[in-house]
């Protein structure tokens, strides 16, 4: 069984309020989204055909659309909003010394 590590995804200044990233950490697409001083960490790409979800956009309610066919998920839980069976896995992050690091 492999143990879980903290990785390095971004400096914490290069994620403004109300921005989205796209990272690779260990091989992992990873969206990162600052909302009300939060930080997001979800799988950044979309259930439906692999569309990379930082090309899409996220609304007052919290809710992330894919930009390729509009399936929506709630940033905070990685829920699909059209089924409730489909989620997108989410990552602890943390940031420390001006860097989010992302436990895999």
């Amino acid at each position: 069984m492999s143990e879980e590590s903290w990785f390095f995804a971004l400096n914490d200044s290069d994620l403004k309020e109300g921005g989205m990233e796209f990272v690779r950490v260990k091989g992992t697409p990873i969206l990162l989204i600052r909302k009300g001083g939060v930080i997001y960490s979800l799988f950044g790409k979309c259930k439906h055909m692999g569309c990379r979800l930082s090309k899409g956009t996220f609304s007052d309610e919290f809710v992330l659309k894919c930009a390729c066919h509009g399936w929506e998920y709630d940033i905070r839980s990685g829920k699909y909003l059209g089924d409730k069976d489909e989620a997108l896995e989410l990552y602890e992050n943390k940031v420390e010394d001006g860097e989010i690091l992302i436990l895999l």
